[in-house]
């Protein structure tokens, strides 16, 4: 699965779970270099999540940020392929859990 897909995957699952998400185009020139992929916001809090193929490295600037963004509260991590099977594996726990409803 590309990092890509992976997106599409993520972002079809924020919207099915009423949540926002905000997307950079491309980090290096819209914004900041380095800055997450994703910053994903519900009633129960917000995640900054960076997205990377199964053998995608993280850049020094992506790991000054996740670095700096963690060092301040923020919950800050790493999605892969392999956190989104089976049946939305990790990925769906963590969007689930900013969602704000009840357990």
């Amino acid at each position: 699965m590309s990092e890509a897909q992976l997106q599409k995957a993520v972002l079809d699952m924020c919207k099915w779970l009423g949540l926002l998400a905000f997307h950079s185009t491309d980090s290096r020139r819209d914004s900041c270099a380095g800055f997450p992929d994703l910053v994903i916001s519900g009633q129960g809090g917000v995640l900054y999540r960076e997205l990377k193929s199964a053998t995608g490295r993280l850049r020094p600037a992506q790991m000054d940020w996740m670095s700096r963004l963690e060092l301040g509260g923020a919950d800050v991590a790493v999605w892969r392929p392999a956190d989104l099977v089976p049946d939305g594996g990790r990925i769906k726990a963590e969007l689930v859990a900013i969602t704000g409803a009840a357990s």
